[in-house]
């Protein structure tokens, strides 16, 4: 499992001002905790985490704590996007591996997620979260000279959204360039490009929790 946690956090300030975002508490856990437990649960123990910002920290943090989880840091000297410094680790990984974030936690099991990415023969498997957004008003369609052409009431739209966690085959690695910014959705539009094959895997909104900014923190830490 490669976990990003190299973020500054910006949107959870000022906590983040004091610790890096991935040692944020929820309940008597840091989410990078929470999170990584996760992947353990289901057979997951090898560990690479990008740092970056208050890396010190965060090794520090980890080498204190009475579970002792198996990772290498790797650090970007620049930041390099939601995906470039996986370029880092080429050679490294040789099977097919989670990239996960820092700021969310999925219910999901994901070895029904690793299963959908092998069975399905896709480069490249994204979680995604299906979201509804319903709209309190009388929606109106218009055409030509502004005339009503349908009048829908109060519709709701469902869309899939990512969450944050994907799986990656090995050789993807090599597609990530060198010592620039990439981010994942560059990663995604490049496979899709050379008609590679990217997964979605839906998981309800109900089983996705985020904490990306402080409404959303306080509303997980009053959930989990």
């Amino acid at each position: 499992v490669v976990i990003m946690a190299e973020g500054k956090g910006t949107r959870l300030k000022p906590i983040t001002n004091v610790i890096p975002k991935p040692l944020v508490p929820i309940g008597d856990k840091t989410i990078l905790e929470v999170i990584m437990d996760q992947f353990e649960s289901i057979g997951c123990h090898k560990f690479y985490m990008s740092v970056n910002y208050k890396a010190d920290m965060m090794k520090y943090y980890l080498s204190q704590i009475e579970h002792h989880y198996d990772i290498d840091f790797f650090m970007e000297d620049k930041p390099l996007g939601t995906i470039g410094s996986v370029s880092l680790l080429k050679g490294k990984i040789k099977t097919p591996f989670f990239v996960s974030n820092c700021d969310s936690i999925n219910e999901q099991d994901y070895r029904d997620v690793y299963d959908y990415h092998v069975n399905n023969h896709n480069d490249m498997t994204v979680v995604t979260l299906v979201k509804s957004f319903k709209i309190p008003y009388g929606v109106i369609v218009t055409g030509e000279d502004g005339l009503m052409v349908d009048l829908k009431e109060k519709p709701e739209h469902t869309y899939m959204v990512n969450s944050g966690v994907y799986i990656l085959n090995p050789d993807l690695i090599d597609e990530i360039p060198q010592g620039r910014l990439f981010h994942i959705t560059h990663l995604m539009e490049k496979v899709k490009a050379r008609g590679g094959r990217v997964g979605c895997f839906p998981v309800s909104e109900d089983s996705w929790h985020d904490m990306g900014e402080w409404p959303e923190y306080l509303k997980m830490i009053n959930v989990l």
